[in-house]
C-alpha cells in the first residue's frame, strides 16, 4: 500500500470511530436509556389530551430526513464531476474524485445528524418532560377526583394503561426529536445548495428547493403540536436546536464554503499588505 493509499485508509478508519463515538450513544439511550421519573399534577391541563397517531412518522422522518440530502449529495457532486486524473486510491483502487466528495460530504452531513440527536436525546432523558398525551397512556393508579389529589404533586405511581410500550416514550417531550432532525436534515440541504450551486443561471430554482425544504422542516415540527406528541415549547427548542447544529456542521465542520472563507483570508492579507506597506512609505517620508 503506497503511502498516500494509507492517509486515506487511515482517514477512512479515524472518520468512522468519531462517527460511531457519537452514533453509539444514541443507540444507548434508545435501547437502555431510562429518563427522569417525572410526576405530575392531577389539574395539568396541558398533560390531558389524547393520544394520536403521528402525521410524520418516525419511519418516514428517517427516510427523507436522512434519505433526501443523501440523494441530492449524490447527485449533484455526481453532475459536477470533471474528467481530472483521481487524486486518490485505496488499497491499490482508484477513487473518482466526485466519489471522494461524495464520501465527504455524506460523512459530515450523518456526523451533525448524529451530534443533533446525541444532543436531543440528553435533554429528553435527563429532562423528562411530560409528553401532551402522557395520562391518556400511562392512565396513573391515582384518583385525580380526591380533592386532595387535584392539588398534591403526584410521583408515587404505576401506569396502568393499554399501552406499556410507551410508558417510557410519554416522558421524553423535551427537547422535540422530530423537529431538531428535520430542521437539521433540510437546514444542512439548503446550506448545502447554496454551497454548490453557485450559477445564477440556477439561482431561482435553488431558491425554490431551499424554501420547499425547509417548509417540509415546519410541517413536520408543527404537526408535533397539533398531534399532541409535543408542547409548542418542545418543538421551538427542537428547532432551534437543529439549526445551529445545522448551521455550525456547515460553516465550520464541514468544508462546504472552505473557499469562500479562503478568499476572504486572501483579500484580507492584501488589504492588510497594502496598509503596512503605505504605513512604510509615509514613514519614510517622514
Amino acid at each position: 500500500m503506497d503511502r498516500d493509499s494509507k492517509k486515506l485508509f487511515h482517514k477512512v478508519i479515524v472518520d468512522l470511530l468519531c462517527l460511531g463515538s457519537v452514533g453509539f450513544p444514541v443507540l444507548m439511550f434508545y435501547m437502555f436509556g431510562s429518563p427522569y421519573q417525572r410526576g405530575f399534577f392531577c389539574g395539568d391541563e396541558s398533560i390531558r389530551y389524547p393520544f394520536k397517531e403521528s402525521t410524520v412518522s418516525s419511519s418516514i422522518l428517517y427516510t427523507v430526513g436522512l434519505g433526501l440530502p443523501t440523494l441530492v449529495i449524490l447527485f449533484i457532486e455526481y453532475s459536477m464531476r470533471n474528467n481530472e486524473q483521481s487524486r486518490y486510491s485505496l488499497l491499490g483502487t482508484p477513487i473518482p474524485n466526485w466519489l471522494y466528495s461524495v464520501y465527504n460530504n455524506i460523512l459530515w452531513f450523518l456526523f451533525g445528524a448524529a451530534c443533533s440527536q446525541l444532543t436531543t436525546d440528553i435533554g429528553k432523558y435527563t429532562i423528562g418532560r411530560l409528553r401532551p398525551h402522557f395520562l391518556d397512556i400511562c392512565k396513573p393508579d391515582v384518583d385525580c377526583n380526591n380533592i386532595i389529589n387535584k392539588t398534591k404533586y403526584n410521583e408515587d405511581f404505576t401506569c396502568g394503561g393499554e399501552r406499556p410500550n410507551k410508558f417510557t416514550d410519554s416522558r421524553l417531550s423535551f427537547p422535540s426529536g422530530h423537529s431538531s432532525l428535520s430542521f437539521y436534515c433540510m437546514v444542512y440541504l439548503a446550506l448545502y445548495l447554496q454551497a454548490r450551486i453557485k450559477t445564477s443561471k440556477y439561482g431561482m430554482a435553488r431558491s425554490l428547493a431551499q424554501f420547499v425544504v425547509i417548509l417540509m422542516a415546519v410541517f413536520c415540527a408543527l404537526s408535533r403540536v397539533s398531534d399532541y406528541k409535543h408542547h409548542w415549547s418542545d418543538v421551538l427548542a427542537g428547532a432551534i436546536l437543529g439549526i445551529t447544529t445545522a448551521t455550525i456542521t456547515a460553516l465550520y465542520v464541514s468544508e462546504l464554503f472552505a473557499s469562500k472563507y479562503k478568499s476572504l483570508r486572501k483579500r484580507n492579507s492584501s488589504a492588510d499588505d497594502i496598509e503596512t506597506t503605505n504605513n512604510l512609505q509615509t514613514t519614510e517620508l517622514k
